[in-house]
């Protein structure tokens, strides 16, 4: 089971195996870990750090990284999005959701033209809130089809999410966004069931 996997990169095993997967299962539903301690009847310390095992193993391993390379559609929606003062983008392809990393060195020329051409349109444009973007696979270049406005569900799901970890460190931050898009895209009876 997945529990045995994640063991072996824990540094405690005095925990009860079954502890561990309601543990893990409050992870999956996504309870903040000083709600999961009162229902373990553990310190939040130790289940934040049961939390972190966890969700470094989710990053590591969940494959959802955007890389406009492997886009089968040359056509991309680009939004940009603000919590607590926090800029990013993010992408919408076939339904699914990317947290724009800008330390991805795939994404180089992206934030180029974010910075250089949308950035500031978006800003002030008082009705948009994405951009569609056309690439071109042959050139590896962009361009900017237009301004759209994209209300989703997503960005109310960011929000509600990030706004149950009070006072995310801004290091860490990045961590929790990714960790949102793989919550959004992925089935959480998926993420029960299958070791990431």
């Amino acid at each position: 089971m997945i529990i045995i996997m994640i063991l072996k990169n824990l540094n405690s095993t005095k925990i009860e195996l079954t502890k561990i997967e309601e543990i893990y299962k409050y992870f999956i539903y996504d309870f903040t870990a000083s709600d999961t301690a009162k229902k373990v009847n553990l310190s939040r310390q130790t289940i934040n750090k049961y939390y972190k095992d966890f969700r470094n193993s989710l990053l590591n391993k969940t494959q959802n990284r955007f890389n406009i390379k492997n886009v089968e559609q040359e056509c991309i929606i680009l939004n940009s999005y603000s919590f607590n003062k926090i800029n990013f983008y993010y992408i919408e392809d076939k339904n699914n959701y990317y947290f724009l990393d800008i330390d991805d060195s795939k994404n180089k020329k992206l934030f180029i033209l974010i910075e250089e051409e949308i950035e500031n349109k978006l800003k002030n444009h008082k009705k948009a809130n994405a951009v569609k973007i056309l690439y071109n696979k042959n050139r590896d270049s962009y361009f900017i089809l237009g301004y759209i406005n994209s209300s989703k569900n997503i960005n109310d799901y960011i929000s509600q999410r990030l706004k149950k970890f009070r006072g995310i460190n801004k290091n860490n931050y990045k961590r929790y966004i990714e960790e949102t898009f793989i919550r959004y895209n992925t089935n959480k009876s998926h993420l029960l069931n299958n070791p990431f």
